[in-house]
């Protein structure tokens, strides 16, 4: 009788224990090409036994061969699920099945999918398999084949949970490539807006956002030396200059035109602060580079004429455009054009000690000052209300003026204000859709810029031997993260038309999938300027629900 006991407590054991491998295997995942080791949660496994079931069904219903039902998908309840395919940047049939058991649930998906004849058996190497199984909240367990695994999805948005350096390294050589492609090879300029879905751009080339690209191709350069940049390099500047206002008995020489129509081959008669500021950036960087005095000449004409849109308390008229026979100028107050203008007269000043441009960004950085002194919280302008895209912008510009004044008043205010900045962070590890965004930024654009000044700042704290550091650190990182999985990446790219053009694109958000290039450059600048100072291994952990819950959940739905 003991003996039996014994052998039946023995097979029970290997049982379990066969299982738990199952289960729990520790492997290398192949994760955007990362080395993060890892514990294969319960939930991968099922995941992936569901798509590796799904391939066996889809090519047995071609075949005739029997099916294998794997022990592990021998699941008892009264399911109905959804399988929908994927097939070249296209979502096709939604399908649904019904059984007692996963797996004959499963099998009646896939087999009512296939009979709508849709698909003949050399389109499966091709298609993806998305998987919807319904939870008693009403929402759905969802995930998406990549490489024969299956992959968390919520509101079709492969969710990113653990983030590395390897992770961010590709995702910055995808940036570049992604960047390379939004180029119109007949002008040389850059495309603002990339609709991925339709594969489609708009009709003209912007110069701001072509300064931005480059300045963001030559933070690739200063990381990688990749000598590919620079054999575009003048192609590039030369759109540049070529944008630039030459008239010199017009108001507005000195000024970057805000973007041009290659179709009718006119440039239009708009100029904004911010494009002439932002165009200063990437001059003065192209001057460093190459020792070129026509960047450093076009720089300092681009500051005379921001110099002539200031007012008297500081604040710069916003733009000047053409309209109904007349130019009109922009009045308002805006807290993103002050800080670019004032980060470029900073840089400008750095660059020729000409006191013009010193005192011009002074009146701005001590109207920043002012205001912000007052309230001693966010600042708002008159464009937006109080947000800490804006705010950021307070923050990275009274860096650049103090690197030229050295006065403890702007410095403080930086750390200051940048110290709130972090507190409107999302820090919940269980809000993986939102985890790492700041309040009132909801969009790529934004939280990309947030993170790359807060990179800036970082280093700035690091310089001013400050004990508070690595909250920047950390507060880039987790924005990094949230980046990412708004990114075309391979895993991510099953919606878009154009499958090689989207990769590396980062879309607007998880409900608006098209790119803007600023999304891309600002999230680059902040993955190569943090680069160095980030630790090998895991750097973000958001962990999922047990398997255990997940399975009570699913079967409770019923």
């Amino acid at each position: 009788m003991n003996k039996k006991y014994l052998l039946v407590v023995f097979i029970l054991a290997c049982i379990i224990g066969i299982g738990t491998l199952w289960f729990s295997n520790r492997i290398e995942v192949s994760f955007f090409n990362s080395s993060i080791e890892r514990q294969i949660s319960e939930t991968d496994q099922f995941r992936d036994s569901i798509i590796r079931f799904l391939r066996q069904t889809a090519g047995a219903y071609f075949s005739g061969e029997d099916i294998n039902y794997p022990q592990g998908l021998e699941i008892e309840s009264d399911w109905d699920v959804y399988v929908t395919t994927y097939y070249q940047g296209e979502k096709g049939i939604r399908s649904r099945g019904k059984g007692d058991l996963l797996s004959l649930a499963l099998e009646d998906s896939v087999n009512n999918l296939l009979k709508t004849g849709i698909f003949k058996q050399e389109d499966l190497e091709e298609i993806r398999f998305f998987v919807e199984l319904p939870l008693s909240d009403n929402n759905y367990f969802s995930f998406i084949e990549h490489n024969g695994r299956g992959k968390e999805v919520i509101d079709e948005l492969v969710v990113i949970r653990e983030l590395d350096k390897d992770i961010i390294l590709e995702m910055i050589q995808q940036g570049k490539e992604f960047l390379y492609r939004m180029e119109n090879q007949d002008e040389h300029g850059f495309y603002k807006k990339y609709e991925a879905l339709t594969d489609s751009f708009e009709d003209r080339v912007h110069t701001v956002y072509s300064a931005s690209i480059i300045y963001t191709f030559l933070y690739i350069y200063d990381l990688e030396k990749d000598e590919e940049i620079l054999t575009h390099l003048s192609d590039w500047a030369d759109f540049l200059l070529f944008m630039q206002n030459k008239d010199q008995e017009d108001k507005r020489y000195g000024a970057f035109s805000y973007s041009y129509y290659f179709n009718t081959r006119e440039k239009e008669q708009r100029y904004v602060v911010g494009t002439s500021a932002l165009s200063i950036f990437t001059l003065l960087r192209l001057y460093d580079l190459t020792g070129e005095e026509r960047y450093l000449d076009s720089a300092k004409l681009a500051g005379d004429w921001l110099i002539t849109m200031q007012k008297e308390d500081g604040v710069m008229k916003a733009y000047t455009r053409y309209s109904d026979g007349r130019w009109v100028y922009g009045t308002k107050e805006s807290l993103l054009y002050n800080g670019q203008v004032l980060s470029s007269l900073s840089k400008l000043y750095g660059a020729t000690q000409e006191k013009k441009y010193y005192d011009a960004a002074k009146r701005i950085a001590d109207h920043f000052a002012g205001k912000y002194e007052a309230v001693r919280g966010y600042v708002e302008g008159e464009y937006r209300t109080k947000n800490p895209i804006s705010n950021s912008w307070i923050v990275m510009s009274l860096q650049d003026f103090h690197k030229v004044d050295g006065s403890d008043r702007y410095k403080d205010i930086v750390f200051e204000l940048s110290s709130m900045v972090l507190k409107n962070q999302n820090t919940d590890p269980k809000d993986v859709l939102f985890n790492g965004i700041w309040n009132k930024a909801y969009s790529t654009s934004g939280i990309g810029w947030i993170s790359e000044v807060m990179s800036e700042t970082y280093r700035f704290c690091l310089d001013q031997e400050r004990n508070d550091c690595e909250n920047y650190k950390e507060a880039v990182v987790r924005g990094i993260r949230w980046i990412i999985q708004n990114t075309y990446s391979e895993e991510n790219n099953f919606l878009p038309q154009n499958q090689e053009r989207s990769l590396g694109g980062v879309f607007w958000n998880k409900d608006a999938r098209y790119v803007r290039t600023d999304s891309v450059c600002h999230a680059v600048n902040g993955y190569v300027r943090i680069m160095d100072y980030l630790d090998e291994g895991n750097l973000v952990s958001l962990p999922e629900r047990s398997f255990k819950e997940i399975l009570k959940d699913l079967r409770g739905s019923f």
